[in-house]
């Protein structure tokens, strides 16, 4: 990618948004409305990559363009390669200095350009991250996600204390902050791959030397029905041990092994709560996985004696808090099905009059 560089303010875009789109017709022109309709839009462009959707999200991105006079939206067509190819082939085609990234499905809520096109005048922050508000899919606020804290504003060095923190939260979402785009120059979204925020963000935290905080919640991330509740697969415990396996390599020839080993105790917490999710006929190769997870930290502390007493012992503790969790899990699906709550993801018809 070529970024541009500026001189002036808000002449030029400084900031594009990725925008990865796939069977979202209900949702899409809202998603664009809420950045066109922002203040400093000029300094705002939009790449909206449709990930081969087989319903009319592709008209609809044309319509939305179409009313924009197709200035500050461009749009990519692709075969259906997942979310993370989709955000790769959208970084492609940025040229300005600073990136953000949006669900088909999310919005921006208003304040969103006035809080942060000004911290990017000056190119002098490297990441900038937000809070952000859970709504439903009528644009409901139903809960926060917080990121930062408020007392923490402002911007601040990133240094040993700030990646600290970060992997102590380990609030991975891209869609909480705007990046400066030359941190994805050698990171890139994990193509195929479930978990992929939790994947690239650390290095991302690790190549930061600034980032500027807004405990205002910025961006509304759509709760639709039946996503809370999808079945886990057993290729999500894969891919966080995956993701581990890359932490857990990082350790061994980096000063930041603490924060390293960190990052993969969050994969195993991860993979932990998603296990005890999985199908009958899946559960006990997720636990198998769950045991190579315990084994490969073993491995990377350099900590013999994985076949001592002590270890099996820890095993036992890791299949009983599985177990347990699993019980509770499908519990609270009994309750559910009691009241007669719908699990499936429904598709909200495309609307055509967003403005």
């Amino acid at each position: 990618m070529t970024i541009n560089t500026y001189t002036s303010r808000y002449e030029a875009p400084l900031l594009t948004i990725v925008v990865a789109a796939y069977n979202v017709e209900g949702y899409i022109e809202e998603a664009l409305a809420s950045v066109l309709r922002q203040p400093y839009g000029d300094a705002i462009r939009l790449v909206v990559v449709d990930d081969g959707s087989t319903d009319d999200t592709y008209a609809a991105v044309q319509a939305a363009m179409k009313r924009d006079g197709r200035k500050h939206v461009e749009l990519i067509r692709q075969d259906n390669a997942g979310v993370s190819a989709a955000r790769n082939r959208g970084l492609a085609a940025v040229t300005t200095p600073y990136v953000g990234f949006l669900d088909g499905d999310d919005i921006y809520l208003d304040g969103f350009s006035a809080a942060v096109i000004p911290q990017l005048a000056d190119l002098a922050w490297d990441i900038v991250e937000y809070n952000v508000t859970i709504i439903d899919d009528d644009g409901r606020r139903l809960e926060d996600i917080e990121i930062v804290a408020a007392g923490s504003e402002g911007g601040k060095r990133m240094d040993d204390a700030g990646r600290r923190q970060f992997v102590d939260l380990f609030h991975t979402f891209v869609w909480a902050r705007v990046f400066r785009t030359s941190l994805f120059d050698i990171a890139s979204f994990p193509v195929a791959r479930h978990y992929e925020d939790m994947a690239v963000m650390p290095s991302i935290y690790m190549r930061a030397r600034s980032v500027f905080r807004i405990s205002s919640p910025l961006l509304g991330y759509r709760r639709r029905f039946g996503s809370i509740t999808q079945q886990a697969s057993l290729r999500d415990i894969k891919d966080l041990r995956t993701n581990g396996l890359e932490a857990l390599a990082q350790c061994g020839h980096s000063e930041a092994a603490d924060f390293w080993l960190r990052v993969f105790n969050n994969n195993f917490e991860r993979a932990c709560h998603v296990g005890a999710r999985v199908d009958r006929g899946s559960f006990r190769e997720a636990l198998e996985v769950l045991f190579a997870m315990a084994a490969d930290r073993r491995k990377a502390c350099s900590d013999p004696g994985r076949a001592t007493p002590r270890y099996v012992a820890e095993l036992g503790r890791l299949h009983l808090k599985v177990g347990m969790d699993r019980l509770v899990h499908l519990l609270k699906r009994i309750v559910k099905k009691a009241l007669r709550r719908r699990l499936d993801r429904q598709a909200r018809p495309r609307r055509h009059s967003i403005n």
